[in-house]
């Protein structure tokens, strides 16, 4: 199928380099494309004014594939990946335009979805949603005389997808199994607490989470006879903390001494169930055994947070971190990196045929790699309000694994007393030997 659809995208001229200066190959949709890229995304530089240009003349033709029989419509989504892919392979570009980004993302999702690939499409609008954080971000920045509202059309509509296939697709909440091996793994549970000053907040210069959380973090380990490794050094002393993790779990898993299980939490999160441990969390996802996966992680409605990270000593771990490291998709930190990592280069390539019950052949539907395996929010990662709501997410609840406050900042009077008091419920669980549930 793949061989055919590229012959008959190549033979419709939809084939281009984004890229090149001149690239772009006459179209009925040449001039109105290049209107269209001027108005929405002013200020780009010649470069990528070409090639954004030649990008929308790209999916203006694979638009007009998109509304023909089922063969045609494979031959759209297949050349509405490679426009994707010229802007993946691009960021420079892309960057300079992130709200054309995401509606070329949801197009191609949309178009998914109407073949039959539902996780396909769920994917492509969480890539799209990562362009659109930001776009508002850079609106937000700049606003002032502009606009007042950030493209309310545009928001609802991914709202309303990312939310729906959510709750359409997501990993089922289940019981946690116990773990039932003979021998539990060795895990080390790592973290990183490194804040600077910060004479904006609320509530004091001085960041009090490492007086928190590794307090937590320390019982939580001992508890379950796992080492505990907080770092305060950064390996990437020029950049944020969260771009560091990544490394710090690749020095863990090859050091000649490392666990089976590497699990990272952030420094605002904490264990909040003292009863279930990291092995009952791999037992439930499959990843006990030898042949399970070899990286957790939680997802919710816009794709994955990383606050909490559990990964395998393996060769693919090792491989993979270092995609990771080298990554530049940062639009949404290091979460777009861990992302975009997980779902290439599948999530751009058409399978084998597959043959359903009443209905016409095609592609398989995307897969996440075997390696990879997502976890409900309550096993790994519940948010808190505001985030939890404002980012249609799972909320925490008592007796759920980790409590995160992602989205919601210790320099916030609120989160901070939230943080205080979630630290104090979760030091009598642990001392108290609660039972958990979940």
């Amino acid at each position: 199928m793949r061989p055919l659809l590229a012959a008959a995208a190549a033979g419709l001229g939809l084939l281009m380099l984004a890229t090149e200066a001149g690239g772009q190959q006459d179209s009925y949709f040449s001039l109105v494309s290049r209107q269209l890229v001027e108005e929405e995304c002013p200020g780009l530089t010649p470069e990528a004014l070409q090639a954004w240009s030649s990008l929308q003349v790209h999916f203006f033709d694979a638009q007009a594939l998109a509304y023909g029989g089922q063969e045609s419509r494979w031959t759209a989504l297949a050349a509405g990946f490679e426009g994707l892919s010229a802007l993946m392979n691009n960021l420079e570009v892309a960057y300079q335009c992130p709200v054309g980004a995401t509606r070329h993302f949801r197009q191609v999702a949309e178009w998914a979805l109407g073949l039959g690939h539902p996780f396909r499409a769920r994917s492509l609008m969480q890539m799209g949603n990562i362009f659109k954080i930001q776009a508002m971000s850079r609106w937000w920045k700049s606003k002032s005389g502009g606009a007042k509202r950030f493209q309310p059309r545009l928001q609802v509509e991914y709202t309303i997808a990312v939310t729906q296939l959510h709750a359409a697709l997501q990993v089922p909440l289940r019981r946690v199994a116990r773990f039932s091996g003979p021998s539990r793994p060795r895990v080390e549970v790592h973290s990183i607490c490194n804040y600077k000053p910060d004479p904006t907040s609320n509530t004091g210069s001085e960041c009090p989470l490492p007086g928190l959380s590794v307090p937590n973090h320390r019982a939580y380990a001992e508890r379950h006879g796992y080492r505990y490794v907080l770092h305060t050094e950064l390996p990437l002393p020029d950049r944020e903390a969260h771009y560091s993790k990544m490394l710090v779990i690749h020095e863990a898993l090859r050091s000649a001494t490392a666990p089976d299980w590497v699990f990272f939490i952030d420094c605002d999160a904490f264990f909040t169930n003292a009863a279930t441990s990291v092995s009952d969390i791999l037992e439930t996802y499959g990843a006990a055994a030898a042949a399970g996966p070899h990286f957790l992680v939680a997802e919710d409605p816009g794709g994955i947070n990383t606050g909490t990270l559990l990964f395998r000593r393996s060769d693919w771990s090792l491989a993979f971190l270092e995609r990771v490291a080298a990554s530049q998709f940062g639009a949404a930190w290091d979460q777009s990196m861990f992302f975009w990592e997980l779902l290439q280069p599948e999530l751009f390539q058409l399978g084998r045929l597959e043959h359903t019950l009443g209905q016409p052949p095609g592609p398989a539907d995307f897969k996440l790699p075997p390696e990879v395996a997502f976890v409900h929010q309550a096993h790994l990662n519940g948010f808190v309000p505001p985030a939890s709501r404002d980012w249609s997410a799972y909320e925490w609840q008592p007796g759920d694994f980790v409590r995160h406050f992602a989205g919601c900042p210790w320099q916030e009077g609120h989160c901070l007393g939230l943080m205080r008091e979630t630290a104090a419920l979760a030091q009598r669980e642990l001392l108290g030997g609660g039972s958990g549930g979940s």
